[in-house]
C-alpha cells in the first residue's frame, strides 16, 4: 500500500469516532413518541423528559455551514496529511436534517435522524457499546448534564460529544458538536440551530 494510501485508511479510522454523535446500528426498542396533541413547547418547568422529546428540523444559517470548515480546518492544521483528514472529518460533520428524541418511560432515550441508525441509551449516563456502519465498536452513552441532553462517544483512538441544549423558549435547540483524537493538533467545536416541529393536531 503506497504512504498515501495508508494515510487514507488512517484518517477514515479516525474520522469514525471523532465527529459527533456515533453512527451506530444497536438493536431498535420500542420507543413511543409524544402522546397526540401534546403541546409544541413544554413548560421550562416540565421534567427535561418532557421538555425535549419532540422533533427539532435543522433551521441555521450558512454561517454555521462556514463555521464546520473552519473548525476543522484549525484541528488540522500543520499535521502531516491534513487534506485527507479534512475531507475524512467534513464527510462525518454532515448537518443532520432533524432530530427526534424519544423517551420509553422506562430509563431508555432514543436520538434518530432520517437515514441514520437509531442511537439509544439508558438515561442514566450507562455506557452501551455499538458497532456502527464502519464496523467501528464505540461506548456511547446519554444523560443530562446542567439541564442539556449529552451523548457522548469513544474508541481506542477519538472521541465526541453531542450537547443538545434546548433554550428557553421551548422551541429553539442548539446542537454543539465536539470531537478530538491524539492524532488530531485540535479540537473540532462548533454549534448548530434547530427548531421544534410543532406536534400534529
Amino acid at each position: 500500500m503506497t504512504r498515501i494510501g495508508k494515510l487514507a485508511v488512517s484518517w477514515a479510522a479516525i474520522a469514525l469516532v471523532v465527529i459527533g454523535c456515533p453512527d451506530s446500528t444497536p438493536q431498535r426498542t420500542s420507543l413511543e413518541p409524544n402522546a397526540p396533541g401534546a403541546p409544541p413547547a413544554p413548560s421550562p418547568a416540565a421534567r427535561p423528559e418532557e421538555r425535549y422529546a419532540g422533533t427539532y428540523v435543522y433551521s441555521g444559517i450558512a454561517a454555521e455551514k462556514v463555521a464546520i470548515q473552519t473548525a476543522v480546518d484549525r484541528a488540522t492544521e500543520g499535521m502531516v496529511g491534513k487534506n485527507i483528514a479534512r475531507g475524512e472529518l467534513m464527510k462525518r460533520a454532515e448537518i443532520r436534517p432533524s432530530y427526534t428524541i424519544r423517551f420509553d418511560g422506562k430509563g431508555n432515550v432514543a436520538i434518530e435522524t432520517p437515514g441514520f441508525p437509531p442511537e439509544i441509551s439508558p438515561v442514566d449516563g450507562t455506557e452501551v457499546q455499538f458497532k456502527n456502519k464502519y464496523g467501528d465498536d464505540l461506548q456511547n452513552r446519554q444523560h443530562f448534564v446542567g439541564g442539556a441532553l449529552l451523548q457522548e462517544s469513544r474508541a481506542h483512538d477519538g472521541g465526541g460529544s453531542t450537547r443538545f441544549q434546548l433554550q428557553p423558549d421551548s422551541t429553539t435547540m442548539i446542537v454543539t458538536r465536539v470531537s478530538q483524537s491524539p492524532k488530531l493538533p485540535g479540537t473540532v467545536e462548533y454549534s448548530l440551530t434547530y427548531a421544534r416541529r410543532p406536534s400534529p393536531p
